[in-house]
């Protein structure tokens, strides 16, 4: 299995959850659950001695944490790549990102909402970038960088450089009373299962991990292809208090 997950909760404020799926072999995904956050969490603090208003943005610093593993990852020599997503907890707010297909939903008010974006070859922005450093992209069974690679960000990948790029999609958000559950999963269980019925069965187990078990058994009943990486995070006793019902969006960038 080239999949590596991970979860911190040090206190203070933060905790993070971290799925990564990897390609091409596993070194890829276990460097980076080894290493991206503790880069974020060493830039944050690096942050806090200087001066508060020339103090970077925490989502700016996750997206140097990602370029960052992706330069490790690179200068080890593997040839994997690894698609990731990473939700931090911190305080009342979060920051949810991703390259590649890794998703990461959050429940909102009994329905829910996708945080991240499937990094596609096929899409237009994305397509036009690699063309513009010129890779192709090959229609095969379907879109592939060079005619390889069914993502088209991802940290490592080595031999796809540079037209496989490390810059995440991050989302920053406060959190709100309706916000119940969050769940990241590599992309073998969106083959078979949409948000709404993923989210349905976390809140019907009564226990994240019993609620992650149960979405797996269902995902390979109905036949996924792949494997899957899944976590569930039971929010609703950090939320339940909160003075603001609804979620809040305060960032959201590609």
């Amino acid at each position: 299995m080239e999949d590596a997950h991970a979860l911190r909760d040090p206190g203070k404020g933060f905790f993070a959850a971290e799925v990564y799926d990897g390609h091409c072999g596993p070194a890829a995904a276990n460097i980076a659950a080894r290493v991206l956050t503790l880069n974020f969490q060493s830039m944050c603090i690096a942050e806090l001695e200087k001066p508060a208003k020339d103090r970077r943005l925490e989502r700016d610093l996750l997206r140097e944490a990602y370029l960052r593993t992706d330069r490790v990852i690179v200068e080890s020599k593997t040839p994997s790549g690894t698609a990731a997503a990473t939700f931090y907890l911190l305080g009342e707010r979060f920051l949810a990102a991703n390259v590649g297909d890794v998703r990461i939903i959050i429940g909102t008010a009994g329905k829910g909402r996708i945080l991240t974006v499937d990094h596609c070859p096929g899409l237009p922005a994305e397509r036009a970038r690699i063309e513009a450093l010129g890779g192709e992209v090959v229609i095969l069974d379907i879109p592939r960088v060079q005619g390889s690679l069914a993502v088209s960000r991802a940290l490592g990948d080595l031999p796809l450089k540079p037209y496989i790029t490390a810059q995440p999609h991050i989302v920053e958000g406060r959190l709100g009373r309706e916000n119940d559950f969050v769940l990241l999963a590599s992309d073998g269980l969106w083959h078979v299962l949409d948000l709404h019925e993923a989210l349905q069965m976390a809140r019907a187990a009564g226990d994240p991990q019993r609620a992650a078990d149960q979405i797996l058994f269902q995902a390979y009943a109905q036949g996924t292809p792949d494997n899957i990486t899944a976590m569930v995070l039971d929010l609703q006793d950090l939320t339940k208090d909160l003075a603001t019902e609804k979620m809040e969006i305060l960032g959201d960038e590609d």
